[in-house]
């Protein structure tokens, strides 16, 4: 048993020691690298009701599929950056003839549902 409790009381004295050095927050420069310049959320329902799947990342993303909850029929513009244009398809390819929308800077921040009744099966982002 005093195996056991030398160690413990060893670590319990030198864990505040340990964790103090290490800064729980990350600084105001590394906070910023990590920023989205797009992000949009998909819903399953032309009506944005429901599950809310979010998307978001940093500059070109390539064809992105496996989309949750099966593709989307409605999409909120969160934040598209003027230097990118994120284009949903209605195939799991991205195939050109398939685009269904383009979501970019000034399109409204309101549910929107894809016309004649679309359902979106995949997504690309292309940034400058």
């Amino acid at each position: 048993m005093k195996l056991i409790q030398a160690p413990l009381l060893a670590l319990t004295l030198l864990l505040p020691a340990i964790t103090a050095g290490h800064p729980t927050a990350r600084p105001p420069e590394e906070q910023q690298s990590h920023r989205h310049n797009w992000a949009f959320d998909l819903f399953h329902d032309k009506y944005c009701i429901g599950t809310t799947v979010s998307y978001a990342g940093q500059g070109s993303s390539g064809c992105r599929t496996n989309l949750e909850n099966g593709g989307a029929e409605a999409f909120i513009n969160v934040n598209v950056d003027p230097s990118c244009k994120v284009k949903l398809y209605k195939d799991k390819n991205c195939s050109r003839r398939s685009m269904v929308e383009e979501v970019k800077t000034g399109m409204t921040t309101k549910c929107k549902a894809l016309s004649r009744k679309k359902t979106v099966h995949s997504f690309e982002v292309f940034c400058r």
